[in-house]
């Protein structure tokens, strides 16, 4: 559960405190500074700081001060509530003896680094109304995978185990009779459907990861096709949206060295 709240004056306080640092490090004949400053429960945090002069010239700041996160953290914390969650993002002006804060509980951050998975655990330590939570929230969640998993390539050679490449994996799913083409998820790699899941694998040493929906009557299924191949596969299963975490097949076998 998220903090006791902070009171407009614990507020306005902690807005000042940020004004007295930002102001601090900004360089020589600056005239307005607007920080934007996003973060996630999970994820890490986003800024950027743009200073102008007085003729409107751009002018280059040192960066974000030490301290300035700290601040905009505790904001976020005290200003949840239970129906409307909290901000998203504050946008911060500072000119020359005040300041203007404006919080966004409503549009996107622009971070490309916050994925959806951040964002559903975000959600779970901020929940909110559901009429209040963004149709761009909204349709990340819903897509979020319900199956994570692993093709492990390194096997125990005394099992004789087979270790598959990308292309082995792909060749064999296309066989089993899924679609595959290229992917709306990870870039380089292929997406993998039937009528009732649909894979995306992202290939790294040792390891081809897949995340994807697939109808939870069917996650018995496909442990079963995969692990029918002779791989080494590891595969858990959760709720919607990033839910909790319903079923784990038996972990995959420890790889001989």
């Amino acid at each position: 559960m998220p903090p006791r709240a902070l009171d407009a004056t614990q507020q306005a306080e902690t807005c000042a405190d940020i004004g007295e640092l930002l102001g601090g490090s900004l360089p020589d004949g600056w005239a307005r500074a607007t920080l934007r400053w996003s973060e996630l429960a999970v994820g890490g945090s986003s800024a950027s700081l743009a200073v102008v002069a007085e003729d409107g010239s751009s002018l280059t700041a040192a960066g974000i001060p030490q301290g300035i996160t700290e601040l905009c953290r505790r904001l976020r914390l005290g200003m949840y509530s239970e129906t409307g969650g909290t901000w998203f993002t504050l946008i911060y002006t500072l000119i020359p003896g005040r300041y203007s804060v404006r919080y966004d509980y409503d549009d996107e951050p622009d971070a490309p680094s916050f994925t959806p998975e951040h964002y559903a655990r975000d959600l779970a330590y901020f929940p909110r109304a559901e009429e209040n939570v963004p149709d761009w929230l909204r349709k990340k969640l819903d897509g979020l995978p319900n199956v994570y998993g692993g093709v492990y390539l390194e096997a125990d050679a005394r099992d004789g185990v087979p270790r598959p490449s990308p292309e082995d994996f792909e060749g064999a799913l296309s066989r089993a009779g899924w679609e595959t083409g290229a992917s709306d998820r990870f870039r380089g790699e292929l997406a993998f459907s039937t009528d009732w899941a649909r894979l995306s694998t992202l290939s790294g040493p040792g390891l081809i990861r897949f995340a994807g929906q697939a109808d939870p009557d069917k996650w018995e299924a496909l442990h079963s096709l995969l692990t029918g191949f002779g791989w080494n596969v590891g595969m858990s299963c959760h709720e919607p949206r990033g839910g909790d975490l319903v079923r784990e097949f038996p972990p995959p076998r420890e790889t001989g060295r």
